[in-house]
């Protein structure tokens, strides 16, 4: 076995597992065929080596980074032909990502090491129709024949560093056109070289403006479980004698009315106290009354055991809007995004509720976020548990 240094295309066509659960064997190795038939054309005119087909990926090396990137370009511009006048099942949209590195090459021409797992890892997160690189071939690569825009860092499964991540510019040409016009309001750039706000990774959201979009949702909660009557805590009512203990321990009030003959307590399971200037009684849900003219205190207080109810609602109130919108109301109006910490993409339901469950830990004298202002990432208690990052859009 001996050691070479390529570039590695990996191709894989988007639900094809899904199309295999619901489709005939005939269509199957018809998609195939026909896949087959569009791409090894790009293959063999950039002159990439087939190195082997899995299912519906297709694992490609080339000497050259330009060539393997020219090619992915050219597969999904023939790909994007072909299915402007196809339909439903007849379209194949495929992802497509590059990567360069040394590679272990066997007997049979199978490759093998990091740099093939980390094109793996790439292809996962590649968009349908479009061409994902990494920085090893942004690096060699002619940056005057293929316009490209910069993702940001991406943390892969199983790699131990942090990967820059590249996309190509379809929208504008390719090849020995040059590179994409920079916009009127951006200064003008080097050649070859992406517009400046391309090239900058996310940026983490800081300290200050995460704690300005909590407060604005924790308004925004507070007035929404008020509009819907759903309180915190609720007031409590006791009741208790030195002449008696044959009394009701505890009552949620209802309604309180004083006026100049005294005191009278409603509750909610039905009874009450009133408290005269004669003396007192006390109606039991039973129905049951007690009375006494002396030694009779009535208390109030908080129901605490209400407090894990609100809990569980700002959690949900958390969860269901950053798995749907990627934000909460705060969030959106202070320019934060929560996106997954491997991937930088949509978080998960799974995650997302993780996030706002545990962010209730993080809340506790705000140890969570003061943490994340000194935590290289930005990365709050709750972050690092469910594998997530809050960054500035």
């Amino acid at each position: 076995m001996r050691t070479r240094h390529l570039t590695i295309l990996l191709t894989d066509i988007k639900g094809f597992t899904s199309r295999t659960a619901s489709g005939s064997r005939s269509d199957m190795v018809a998609l195939l065929r026909k896949h087959k038939e569009l791409v090894l054309p790009a293959l063999e005119k950039f002159r990439g080596t087939l190195v082997k087909t899995i299912g519906d990926a297709f694992l490609v090396t080339f000497d050259s980074p330009t060539d393997a990137v020219l090619c992915g370009v050219e597969i999904q511009e023939i790909l994007k032909e072909h299915n402007s006048e196809k339909t439903g099942r007849e379209r194949i949209e495929i992802r497509i990502a590059i990567n360069s590195g040394e590679v272990a090459v066997a007997e049979d021409g199978d490759i093998f090491g990091d740099a093939v797992n980390i094109t793996a890892r790439l292809e996962s997160i590649a968009e349908p129709g479009e061409v994902f690189f990494t920085e090893a071939v942004y690096l060699a690569m002619n940056k005057r024949e293929v316009p490209s825009s910069e993702i940001g860092y991406r943390q892969f499964k199983g790699i131990p560093e942090r990967i820059k991540v590249f996309r190509v510019l379809r929208e504008t040409p390719v090849g020995s056109q040059g590179v994409a016009p920079a916009r009127d309001d951006q200064a003008a750039e080097a050649p070859g070289e992406t517009p400046a706000a391309a090239r900058a990774p996310a940026q983490r959201a800081g300290f200050w403006r995460r704690t300005a979009a909590l407060l604005l949702d924790a308004l925004l909660f507070a007035m929404i479980i008020g509009t819907l009557g759903i309180r915190a805590c609720g007031p409590a009512a006791s009741v208790s004698s030195e002449e008696s203990k044959d009394l009701p321990t505890a009552m949620e009030l209802e309604n309180i009315r004083i006026n100049k003959e005294g005191i009278e307590i409603s509750g909610r399971d039905g009874g009450g106290v009133t408290i005269k200037k004669h003396g007192a009684a006390v109606l039991g849900p039973d129905g049951r009354v007690w009375r006494s003219k002396k030694h009779v205190n009535v208390g109030a207080g908080n129901d605490r055991s209400r407090v894990p109810v609100a809990m569980l609602l700002w959690a949900l109130y958390g969860g269901l809007l950053v798995w749907r919108f990627g934000a909460t109301p705060g969030k959106k109006i202070m320019g934060i995004k929560v996106v997954d910490n491997e991937t930088g993409g949509r978080v998960g339901a799974d995650k997302a509720f993780l996030r706002a469950f545990f962010s209730l830990a993080s809340l506790f004298l705000m140890l969570g976020y003061i943490w994340a202002a000194w935590q290289k990432e930005g990365r709050t208690w709750h972050d690092i548990i469910a594998g997530t990052r809050a960054i500035k859009i």
